[in-house]
């Protein structure tokens, strides 16, 4: 779960320039849902695109801004430490050589992050097929292929294989590029999370439903229930262990 606060501001910040959410999503290329989930508290924007919307928005002096005696943003140790770090890569961000190398120890450290948080669990490590191809937890990713990569994993042993996740959906309990594990199945039961092939897409949900009618839902209230067709079946790949 991102910081409230900074959610707040962030929004603030944007109304006080006089932008519409679809003025600033679209001028960064992303998805509407992804922009609303950093200004709701869902989710963070990167250090990189959190110091473009900075400068979008006119903030030249972020630690004040951000970090107010009013918020929770100041009330630690770790986070000063954090603000001072964004003050640091601001300055950085004059020597593109300097500011690229920083972000890519980010990317790496936060991918380190994201495969050790695979598996909540702490199991023997194991030989394990990968799905190559991401299931989405968001809109749907096509199904191109089923190759599969051996990986070795801390696994748990009721586990058959992994597959990675594509998409901010199912934040903040299963996060974009984390692989979680799957145990094959034919079918899951209503309030289990699955891996769901259903219109030639994959998709990353919880199996549900909403006024007698079965869907797939998401943890993330931005998105919408994929209601299920009776006329066009769904498949199950397997239950996703947590």
């Amino acid at each position: 779960m991102a910081n409230k606060d900074l959610s707040k501001k962030l929004k603030q910040a944007r109304l006080n320039n006089g932008l519409t959410q679809k003025e600033v999503y679209d001028r960064f290329k992303i998805k509407q849902a992804r922009f609303s989930a950093w200004e709701n508290g869902i989710s963070e924007p990167d250090v990189k695109t959190f110091l473009e919307l900075c400068k979008t928005y006119g903030i030249d002096d972020i630690y004040s801004y951000f970090c107010a005696p009013d918020t929770k943003y100041n009330s630690t140790e770790m986070n000063a430490e954090l603000a001072q770090a964004v003050l640091k890569l601001k300055s950085l961000s004059q020597d593109e050589d300097c500011f690229r190398a920083v972000l890519n120890c980010l990317d790496f450290e936060y991918n380190e992050y994201l495969n050790k948080r695979v598996v909540k669990f702490e199991g023997k490590r194991r030989i394990l097929p990968v799905y190559m191809q991401p299931a989405a937890a968001g809109l749907g990713n096509y199904i191109t292929d089923d190759k599969m990569e051996l990986m070795e994993l801390p696994a748990p042993p009721e586990a058959d294989a992994g597959i990675r996740i594509s998409g901010d959906s199912m934040e903040p309990d299963i996060c974009d590029g984390e692989i979680v594990y799957i145990k094959f199945m034919p079918y899951v039961a209503f309030g289990d999370i699955g891996i769901f092939i259903y219109r030639g897409e994959a998709y990353c949900k919880k199996l549900d439903k909403i006024g007698g009618r079965p869907c797939l839902t998401s943890i993330n209230p931005q998105y919408l229930p994929i209601y299920l067709n009776e006329d066009e079946p769904v498949s199950t790949v397997g239950k996703v262990i947590i």
